[in-house]
């Protein structure tokens, strides 16, 4: 079940139904610290927002940054940030009325490893500005990231509700290589991950977040190495991978105990924003180029190893889309 927080509180609602006069507003009604700027002739209303995760563990899972930006056609750009999702609960936005987009993104935030660009917009009839999500570093994982979009009407001297629907941007890759010998160390590197994503672009009804067609240069996932008896990584944060390619590129560096060194890779289905992707191999059955495929293990002819599906987003049909 989704999990939900309202973002207005009930006292605040009955006071907006108890003003009468269509441009009165009591002392006691919240205000914000821009209220003054507005022009109370041309009518306000006031804006709350409903966050729609996808369950409690999204909730519990580290969040430490929100940011909203309200943009209208009235010219209004208002931005909100907040330090979790309890201290955003609280907040309220007065705003004259008129028709608003409302972007939100969580964690995407620099000190978790994010850069968050605006471009002018291309179209008069767009309310948001095109929003940018890149990675400040790519040689460093970031956290996990969440964002939405959502239109809302503003009317006079009422509450309205923006609902968001959070999506997970990152791609979580689970890699898990068994009889590696002793000595032998394996760097992995994933291409063909996007660039940037835009946030204000619709992937599919209700989801926004589209991968960028440029590519970004190759991401070191981590190092294998039997000896310390790191054999696997645990579900890597990864940009989705770029519009317009059809596959993933799985690159392997070994280096033998023997000293060789050797480069391997694997061609794997597209990775898409918050799915879990998982593959197991056997190091003796390795081959200097490999095609995965999403195909269950009878119909395998490529002599990899593996549990389960790979890279199978069927597997995870209950991840967000």
């Amino acid at each position: 079940m989704k999990r939900r927080y309202l973002l207005f509180l009930a006292a605040s609602a009955l006071m907006l139904g108890a003003c009468t006069q269509e441009n009165h507003f009591d002392e006691d009604m919240p205000q914000d610290e821009n209220t003054d700027k507005y022009d109370k002739s041309a009518g306000v209303g006031f804006l709350g927002n409903d966050l729609e995760w996808e369950d409690l563990a999204d909730i519990q899972s580290g969040i430490n940054h929100l940011r909203f930006l309200v943009t209208g056609n009235n010219g209004v750009k208002e931005v909100r940030e907040f330090n979790n999702p309890l201290e955003a609960s609280e907040w309220m936005l007065e705003l004259p009325t008129g028709e608003y987009d409302v972007l939100v993104t969580a964690n995407m935030a620099t000190k978790n490893g994010f850069e968050l660009t605006e471009t002018t917009p291309t179209k008069a009839a767009l309310l948001m500005e095109p929003t940018y999500v890149k990675l400040l570093d790519i040689a460093k994982e970031p956290e996990q990231a969440w964002n939405g979009l959502a239109h809302v009407k503003v009317e006079n001297n009422q509450m309205s509700t923006v609902h968001l629907n959070l999506d997970r941007l990152m791609a979580l890759f689970t890699f898990k290589l068994k009889n590696v010998p002793e000595g032998t160390t394996i760097d992995v590197r994933l291409r063909n991950a996007a660039n940037h994503v835009n946030l204000c672009e619709e992937r599919s009804s209700g989801h926004w977040g589209v991968p960028s067609r440029t590519i970004s240069d190759d991401i070191p996932v981590g190092q294998l190495n039997a000896a310390n008896n790191l054999t696997g990584i645990n579900e890597f944060r990864v940009f989705p991978t770029a519009t317009g390619i059809d596959h993933t590129m799985l690159l392997l560096h070994i280096k033998t105990n023997k000293g060789i060194e050797l480069d391997y890779e694997g061609v794997a289905p597209t990775m898409t924003n918050g799915k879990k992707y998982e593959l197991e191999l056997d190091y003796e059955k390795l081959t200097p180029f490999m095609y995965i495929t999403s195909t269950s293990i009878n119909d395998w002819t490529d002599e990899w190893s593996y549990s389960g599906e790979v890279l199978n987003p069927e597997k995870n049909q209950n991840e967000p889309k």
